[in-house]
């Protein structure tokens, strides 16, 4: 090989090399990327990052504190939907759902013919407001009817998907798959995102993002019921585009982080693959030579 090649090919290397170990400090330090989950579900829950309006929960059952003077109460309502003597229940014909703001924390549960909506805190600058009065309470969706006509609902916050352990009378995550978008180089420099890792969520499964301090990320959820008159949820959650990991727990098992991978970022990029191509047929080229000129 002429030394102008052989130069060539050590600058080449040496780029390649100062490229991939850049490369590899951003990764870790500040790779952004988009994390999708897709599963069917019985319960989730979820504090609310923005406000959830009533118009959304169209022909719902409502139970809170205390009465309306926009509505009276139900009468002879389904022993199903569960209101607690401390709260009132109103018809989904005769009220609007009120509206929850940011702050709120709910749990969802899929329940027999019936999917319901419990707010289980409201945010304490609301404690002198009507909302107040939702505390504890809950929004139902009764009857199979009302459940094919739910349509998806759009929420946003730090949430959870799957029961937790000790919940034996809610329904945990049947099945799912999950999938962490993110960046390789050349994709950096282009602004084109690669699958990096994915993969499918065995039953049992509760899951959540997490940020890099381990703590419960916002992402956005959009809920549905495919199988109606099944109240079984068909959750698709993503999370922000971030830095932004994965967190599954199984039964009895401690939590695991899912991450990105720097070799598969590495490894899936176009760029690469058509320098170590060349290389490989420089490097091959120059072994030929010398095993024929011997």
């Amino acid at each position: 090989m002429r030394p102008s090649s052989l130069n060539a090919l050590r600058l080449s290397v040496a780029v390649l090399f100062v490229g991939i170990v850049a490369f590899w400090i951003y990764f870790h330090a500040a790779q952004k990327r988009t994390v999708v989950v897709d599963v069917t579900t019985g319960s989730l829950e979820i504090e609310l990052a923005s406000g959830l309006n009533g118009k959304a929960l169209r022909g719902v059952y409502v139970c809170q504190r205390g009465k309306r003077a926009d509505a009276s109460p139900a009468e002879n309502a389904p022993a199903e939907i569960g209101c607690p003597r401390s709260h009132q229940l109103y018809e989904r014909e005769d009220v609007l759902a009120p509206r929850l703001p940011a702050g709120t924390k709910l749990r969802v549960t899929s329940l027999d013919n019936a999917l319901r909506i419990d707010v289980l805190s409201i945010p304490k600058a609301y404690a002198d407001s009507e909302i107040k009065q939702m505390q504890g309470g809950a929004y139902v969706i009764f009857g199979e009817e009302a459940i094919k006509s739910f349509g998806t609902l759009p929420l946003s916050g730090a949430f959870a998907l799957g029961a937790q352990f000790n919940e034996t009378d809610r329904m945990s995550i049947i099945d799912g798959r999950f999938q962490i978008r993110g960046y390789t180089p050349w994709g950096l420099l282009v602004n084109d995102t690669r699958e990096l890792r994915g993969g499918t969520l065995q039953a049992g499964a509760r899951l959540r993002l997490v940020d890099q301090t381990g703590e419960t990320a916002d992402g956005h959820l959009a809920v549905m019921l495919a199988d109606a008159p099944s109240t079984l949820m068909r959750v698709t959650g993503i999370s922000k585009h971030d830095t932004s990991n994965l967190a599954v727990r199984y039964y009895f098992t401690d939590e695991v982080v899912i991450r990105p991978s720097f070799i598969e970022a590495v490894i899936l990029d176009p760029f690469f693959q058509l320098l170590a191509t060349v290389l490989g047929m420089i490097a091959g080229y120059s072994w030929l030579r010398r095993l024929l000129s011997l």
